[in-house]
């Protein structure tokens, strides 16, 4: 980078700072823009934020030579980032300046981050209490003299503002576009230059490691894992001499150039262009990802090194971020590497517990690739559960449908931002998703996500009859989960914010999954059917295979690969996790620890790829009607659950369970009303909250006799429900103890599938 202030630093006195600066603004850039080297023109003047890496080298001499008074004056006080004339930004500010904002206000990346220093806790106090941890880390490794203590300052403070502005940036659009008077938002550089130049920094070579900001460490993480082959001297044959460039700087250069073309439109961010927002945050989200690359890569080596220093300091910058992951893994990586001494005999378990985090973080195992160097007596697991094609518990799906199945990380995060009123970027999450992208057919083609905002209004739901028109028709309104959600979202309609932070969360975590996603989920199963009647290629599917998709969407990613699924109940977050907290609940376990309803499940869905495969259409499609019974057994117990529960609340009360209850009982009243519609008018009048009325006024029993005369009438054997001693579905509905599906209806085709599958 070379702009005037660089130039008048190195030739002039500061009493003619300010003239040079006024006689020469920058040298071949715009009177805004700065030059950051690299085709980097930024369209604002951000060159305070890239000399920031002045500082974070100024401080590393000083470490290095055990001046460390010095050192901790310029993370205090500033030395070479003026954001005004006479004015010093400081690293401690980008810090402390996010700890005194409420949290209210607080962007994806730092919530997550102090959600996962408070242990997934939500607790206010717990969470403001981790507010400056950045700040704290760095401090603490300054007084003690460590020399690592500038590189903290670099991935804790620089890394975690550089993603907040992306993330400010994002929201400042949103706000702009729903505003009546969107010049009120000065939308600026959208985030993306403040972005930028934090991450390249002062003086940053192509492709070199000898810079002091994250594109620098970066680069240097890239000398330490397989990438592109280069020549002896390190340069890119076809490049001319230019040295190589890592594969993630690359491409969030790309990514900042596109963002900017995003933001030259002179109706950007507006009414008139009303997919600004969603265009940005894919490109944010996109760079966030690969912001993960040099800090997981470089705690890998740290490991595998057993640089207990290092491991702390990027342990503090990666654990934190799993919080908003599948919950039993941020939990292991918790307590193996922030919650005391880390205990390196255990470094292949950890190693491969971060690699389940990879696909969350919005990366791949080639993303971060392979260590160069050989550890003797390490066996570096093989990155097997972030590929798209990974087993979900058990099941082996034959196409890659990852993608697909880890939407139920969006519905995990929105769980996470609402459980502390962050409806901002809640709704921004599930308007435009995160975590299931769609595939590109090109590298040139805009990156984008499937969202539970696309899924609830698709006409693709057609496809679930004859339940789609029951839910329509009960609701009078083809948007009905759509409209709910978004109106939680924003504290209107029935859950406004006069209700509980909690109860809106509930609302908005569960109807995505058991509204939107359910029937979605129904539609996935009949279309596979009307695929297997229409089918025209003998069985080869171009990108995924319709019966792998029904399974990614009944399990999910979060159940991880072992049979039954997780135990963990924090962990699923559709049909099978659902599943999976009511069969310890209502004592619907299997010899082998997990619910009786996923074993017939899994045995199904192996039957079911079998059939569709073989073209035995007949067959599949009562394997089909068998899942789609299994699959509300769950909810049906949940409204029993929640009849219980919410029994002894009063009448408006504030409780999320009151919430759970009635959003449980709307996934399945329209689908007991074709059966039995007294049975649907009991539950109407029981779970759903109305205001002044005590909730489940004829008691938890009725509740239960209204699900036990529905599920038979559905050809759900009641006694598969299970019970409570509050609550039997079975007391006037009985049957034998038999679970719902006899094993012998189901496909020898599919059996021996599933056989072959686990001998193998």
């Amino acid at each position: 980078m070379m702009t005037a202030t660089a130039v008048c630093r190195n030739r002039m006195s500061h009493l003619l700072l300010l003239l040079c600066i006024f006689g020469s603004r920058s040298i071949g850039v715009s009177a805004q823009g700065i030059d950051l080297g690299g085709g980097i023109v930024t369209r604002t003047d951000v060159e305070y934020l890239a000399d920031l890496t002045l500082d974070i080298r100024d401080m590393r001499q000083l470490l290095a030579s055990g001046n460390k008074d010095s050192a901790l004056r310029i993370y205090l006080e500033g030395k070479n980032s003026e954001k005004q004339i006479g004015v010093l930004f400081k690293l401690s500010e980008l810090s402390t300046s996010l700890a005194d904002n409420p949290l209210s206000q607080a962007t994806p990346a730092y919530f997550y981050h102090l959600y996962g220093l408070a242990g997934r806790s939500t607790n206010l106090e717990e969470l403001t209490g981790n507010g400056a941890y950045a700040d704290r880390f760095v401090r603490e490794a300054i007084q003690n003299g460590h020399p690592r203590a500038a590189r903290a300052a670099l991935v804790l403070n620089i890394w975690m503002y550089a993603a907040h502005v992306l993330y400010e940036g994002v929201d400042t659009c949103q706000k702009r576009t729903d505003a009546d008077n969107p010049s009120q938002f000065d939308i600026g550089g959208g985030g993306l230059d403040k972005f930028i130049a934090l991450w390249i920094g002062f003086g940053q070579t192509h492709g070199s490691s000898a810079g002091f900001g994250l594109y620098a460490l970066t680069e240097e993480s890239d000398t330490l894992f397989s990438k592109a082959a280069v020549d002896d001297s390190g340069f890119l044959p076809a490049d001319d001499g230019q040295l190589a460039e890592s594969d993630a700087n690359r491409q969030i250069k790309l990514l900042y150039q596109q963002g900017a073309g995003i933001l030259t439109l002179s109706d950007v961010c507006s009414s008139s262009n009303k997919d600004s927002p969603k265009k940005l945050w894919a490109v944010v989200s996109q760079i966030i990802s690969k912001m993960y690359v040099p800090l997981l890569r470089m705690l890998i080596v740290s490991i595998l090194e057993q640089d207990k220093e290092a491991t702390e300091l990027y342990a503090t910058a990666v654990v934190p971020q799993a919080a908003q992951c599948r919950p039993s893994t941020f939990h292991r990586l918790n307590d193996e590497l922030l919650q005391g001494d880390v205990n390196f005999g255990r470094t292949e378990v950890i190693l491969s517990d971060l690699q389940e985090i990879y696909a969350c973080f919005g990366l791949s195992c080639d993303d971060i690739g392979s260590v160069l160097k050989v550890y003797d007596g390490v066996n570096i697991p093989s990155c097997i559960a972030s590929q798209n094609n990974a087993p979900m518990a058990l099941y082996k799906p034959a196409t890659a449908v990852g993608p697909i199945a880890r939407i139920d990380l969006d519905v995990l995060q929105l769980r996470i931002l609402t459980s502390v009123g962050l409806f901002n970027f809640a709704k921004v999450l599930y308007l435009y998703g995160r975590n299931s992208p769609r595939q590109r057919l090109s590298d040139t083609e805009p990156f984008g996500y499937y969202s539970i905002a696309e899924f609830a209004i698709a006409s693709s739901r057609k496809n679930a009859e004859p339940y789609y028109s029951a839910f329509v028709s009960y609701h009078n309104d083809p948007k009905y989960a759509d409209n709910l959600i978004r109106q939680t979202l924003d504290g209107t309609g029935k859950w406004d914010n006069g209700k509980s932070t909690e109860q809106r969360s509930v609302v908005i975590a569960e109807a995505s999954a058991f509204l939107v996603l359910y029937l979605h989920l129904i539609a996935q199963i009949n279309g596979a059917i009307n695929n297997c009647k229409n089918i025209q290629d003998d069985g080869e599917y171009e990108l995924t295979h319709p019966w792998d998709e029904v399974a990614a969407l009944l399990i999910g990613s979060l159940e991880g690969m072992e049979e039954g699924g997780s135990l963990d109940v924090q962990d699923g977050q559709l049909i099978w996790g659902l599943s999976t907290r009511r069969a310890f609940q209502f004592q619907t376990l299997n010899r082998q620890g997990y619910a009786n309803i996923n074993s017939q499940l899994e045995d199904l869905l192996y039957a079911g790829r079998g059939e569709l495969d073989a073209l035995h259409c007949g067959m599949l499609e009562k394997t089909a009607d068998d899942v789609k019974r299994l699959s509300i057994v769950p909810l049906m117990q949940s409204v029993l659950r929640y009849a219980v529960q919410n029994e002894q609340l009063p009448a408006d009360s504030f409780s999320p369970d009151l919430a759970f209850g009635e959003v449980y009982a709307m996934a399945i009243i329209p689908i007991v009303q074709i059966y039995d519609p007294a049975a649907a008018a009991l539950l109407e009048d029981n779970m759903l909250s109305r205001s002044g009325v005590k909730p489940v006024a004829d008691g938890a029993q009725e509740v239960a006799n209204a699900i036990g005369a529905a599920a038979s009438a559905m050809g759900i054997n009641p006694r598969s429900l299970g019970s409570t001693p509050e609550a039997n579905p079975s007391l006037l509905h009985g049957g034998s103890s038999a679970v719902v599906i006899n094993p012998w209806i189901i496909s020898s085709l599919g059996a021996l599938a599933t056989s072959i599958y686990l001998i193998l």
